[in-house]
């Protein structure tokens, strides 16, 4: 039986640093709501962020 999307999704997130670590990540990328947030969600939302700076950055073809 496949691993459904969630679940995938959920497993990708998972951080080795501790949820201060993480939140410590989220202020500096100015994170709304990061209290609010479990481990999972503060890594998902700092992976989110990160490659929106990328993007953002990324020199026009």
């Amino acid at each position: 039986m496949p691993i459904q999307r969630e679940m995938r999704s959920k497993l990708r997130f998972q951080s080795n640093q501790t949820k201060d670590q993480l939140l410590g990540m989220a202020k500096r990328l100015n994170i709304t709501g990061r209290w609010h947030m479990t481990k999972a969600e503060l890594a998902r939302a700092i992976e989110k962020a990160n490659s929106t700076a990328r993007r953002d950055h990324r020199e026009p073809d």
